[in-house]
């Protein structure tokens, strides 16, 4: 099923530039633009055009650029670029370029050579395992880190953020929570994983130490409820350990020599400690 994962068209697509309604896009509608680039593009417009594919009936799907072209829809519904924005952008065409797959693939590409977006990579990659329909995961991972140039170690991190819950979830794709943050938060179970969603609930800014402050208080919590000194060291009586190394040596030493002289003193030291065991147990 590997060989039939294409996540990159077989030859170069064609690049057009071209300005685009905003409203024929699709693909960034889940996109979290901060308030540092709305306000870049309120003042000096979009410095840099957008990337998408030709979908079906006249629409497109961004392939890069989906901050970019949330930030413009948020500006136009405050009517502070116009009731009919438009954006500058390349057009990709060419064969399986409308594909979901190669759509996500062409995101990961993109990445691979900027600034990540772990949330945007994330959606891209769960797009392809979708998309692809094949047995098994892995192959498809390696296929993806193959094709798009993000690394294998990047690729399984993401994933990983699948393990969220899905409140921890929903904060990540809407950037409330940083990727450190949601991959510190997947390693937890999910008892953990609630218990930290009351501080985004009450507004609070979730941290890495935040995480790891819910970890000791459930470890602790738990280790409350074990019977009391189930680790502690139990002291074994004398002839137990020393039978024990006896016993060992006898077994290590080669057939042949446990008939000689050293096999017969273990042997014997082993009688005599059975003779003292059976003493103390009178």
């Amino acid at each position: 099923m590997s060989d039939q994962l294409i996540l990159l068209p077989g030859t170069a697509p064609k690049v057009r530039r071209e300005r685009l309604p905003l409203g024929l896009i699709d693909g960034f509608e889940d996109a979290v633009p901060s308030v540092k680039l709305r306000n870049l593009i309120r003042d000096v417009g979009l410095l840099q055009p957008v990337v998408v594919v030709a979908a079906r009936s006249g629409r497109y799907r961004v392939v890069e650029g989906r901050r970019r072209c949330k930030a413009i829809a948020q500006l136009a519904e405050g009517d502070e670029v116009g009731t009919a924005p438009t954006v500058d952008a390349l057009v990709l065409e060419g064969q399986q370029t409308s594909r979901r797959e190669v759509c996500g693939g062409l995101t990961l590409a993109l990445h691979a050579s900027r600034t990540a977006s772990p949330a945007s990579e994330l959606r891209a990659i769960e797009t392809i395992l979708d998309a692809a329909g094949v047995d098994s995961e892995a192959v498809t991972v390696k296929e993806i880190a193959a094709q798009t140039g993000m690394s294998l170690q990047t690729v399984r991190r993401r994933l990983r953020l699948r393990s969220l819950t899905p409140a921890l979830r929903v904060a990540f794709d809407e950037g409330k929570i940083t990727a450190s943050v949601a991959e510190a938060a997947a390693r937890l179970p999910e008892a953990h994983q609630i218990a930290l969603e009351p501080e985004l609930d009450a507004g609070s800014r979730l941290t890495v130490a935040a995480v790891r402050a819910v970890t000791r208080e459930r470890r602790d919590a738990a280790s409350s409820e074990l019977p009391p000194g189930l680790f502690e060291e139990r002291a074994s009586a004398w002839p137990v350990t020393v039978r024990g190394h006896l016993t060992a040596a006898l077994c290590a030493i080669p057939v042949q020599a446990a008939k000689d002289a050293l096999g017969r003193a273990i042997a014997d030291a082993l009688a005599v400690l059975e003779g003292v065991e059976a003493e103390n147990r009178m």
